[in-house]
């Protein structure tokens, strides 16, 4: 909440709560596929993993204080 500025939280946690309904679905359908093509469930989970991994990965490239600066920057205008 600290990245979003306050006029803008309605439309961001929107747009989070979309992304949870997408994970949902994309998550089980997955590791779903993952077993049946592999016969495996060890590697369906394995493809969860590496979903998180990803995010992961993304999320280190956040700048926490560079987004808080810009939220500030936002609410000035």
């Amino acid at each position: 909440t600290r990245l979003i500025p306050v006029e803008k939280s309605a439309e961001f946690f929107g747009f989070f709560n979309m992304l949870g309904k997408f994970a949902a679905v994309v998550g089980p359908f997955l590791m779903g596929s993952v077993t049946l093509l592999t016969g495996n469930a060890r590697l369906g989970i394995l493809s969860i993993l590496i979903l998180f991994a990803v995010g992961w990965f993304l999320l280190r490239k956040v700048d926490i204080s560079e987004g808080e600066r810009m939220a500030k920057e936002f609410l000035a205008k």
